[in-house]
C-alpha cells in the first residue's frame, strides 16, 4: 500500500487501540498525514470524547483541513434486552450512534471535496444476535446514517462508506469473551474458539484486516464506491 494515499491527510478516531490504531498505522504506511484521537490522550493521540458535540466540532475544527475520516471509535456491550438497564442502551447509542452522527457530520462539513467519511459499524449492524440488542441496535443506525449522508455528500465528490467487521481480535472482543465466559460458566478461549469455529476462513480477523479495507475506502481504488457497508469477516455472515 505503500504511496496509495501519498500527499491526503487523515482524521481517524479510536485511536489509541485496536482497530483504530491499526488505521492509523496503515494510513501511515500508505502515506498519509494523520491525527489520531481517542477519549484520552495518548501519546501522538489527542483526547476527543466523541459523545461531546462541542468537543467534536472544535476538535475538527482545530484539527484543520483532512482528506480523509475513519470513524472507529465505539463501545461494545452485551445483554438480553429484557434484562437490559435503559441506562445501558442509551449509552451505547450515545457512543456507537450519536457518536458517529457528530464526527460524521463535523467531517463532511469540512473534508475536502475530493474526500471521504468511513465509518466503522459491525457485521452486528445487518444482522441481530441474541444478547447483542443494544450494539447491534447502534450498528444498524451507522449502516442507515452511512447510506443517507453518502447520497447527500456524492454530488461533491465525497464518499461515504461503512465497514462491517466480524469477529476481530482486539483487546476489546477479549474482554467480551471474558464477560460472556463468566455468564456461560465456561471458559474466555472457548468463547473465542467458538466464534473461531463460526467462521469458514478459519480465523479471527485482525485490526489491520479491517484497516487495509479503510486504506482501499481513501484510496482512488475505490473512486466509485460510495454508500457501501462492506463487511469484513471471513465468509462468517454469508
Amino acid at each position: 500500500m505503500a504511496g496509495l494515499l501519498h500527499g491526503r491527510r487523515a482524521l481517524v478516531t479510536g485511536a489509541a487501540g485496536g482497530i483504530g490504531a491499526a488505521v492509523v498505522e496503515a494510513f501511515r504506511q500508505a502515506g498519509a498525514e494523520v491525527v489520531g484521537v481517542d477519549l484520552r490522550a495518548d501519546g501522538d493521540v489527542r483526547s476527543c470524547d466523541v459523545t461531546d458535540e462541542a468537543e467534536v466540532e472544535a476538535t475538527v475544527e482545530t484539527v484543520g483541513p483532512v482528506d480523509d475520516v475513519v470513524h472507529a471509535a465505539g463501545v461494545v456491550s452485551t445483554g438480553d434486552v429484557a434484562t437490559l438497564p435503559l441506562a445501558e442502551f442509551r449509552r451505547v447509542l450515545d457512543v456507537n450512534l450519536v457518536g458517529s452522527f457528530l464526527v460524521a457530520r463535523a467531517a463532511v462539513r469540512r473534508v475536502r471535496d475530493d474526500g471521504t467519511v468511513t465509518l466503522v459499524a459491525s457485521q452486528g449492524g445487518l444482522r441481530g444476535g441474541a444478547g447483542w440488542g443494544a450494539y447491534c441496535a447502534s450498528k444498524f443506525g451507522v449502516i442507515g446514517l452511512t447510506e443517507s449522508l453518502a447520497q447527500e455528500a456524492a454530488p461533491r465528490g465525497v464518499r461515504v462508506n461503512a465497514v462491517c467487521p466480524g469477529s476481530i481480535d482486539t483487546g476489546m472482543s477479549r474482554r467480551v469473551a471474558v464477560e460472556l465466559a463468566a455468564r456461560r460458566g465456561t471458559s474466555p478461549d472457548a468463547v473465542q474458539e467458538a466464534y473461531r469455529a463460526g467462521i469458514p476462513a478459519g480465523r479471527l480477523g485482525t485490526p489491520e484486516d479491517v484497516a487495509g479495507v479503510c486504506v482501499f475506502l481513501a484510496s482512488p481504488l475505490a473512486s466509485f464506491v460510495a454508500g457501501a457497508a462492506l463487511v469484513v469477516d471471513g465468509a462468517e455472515l454469508s
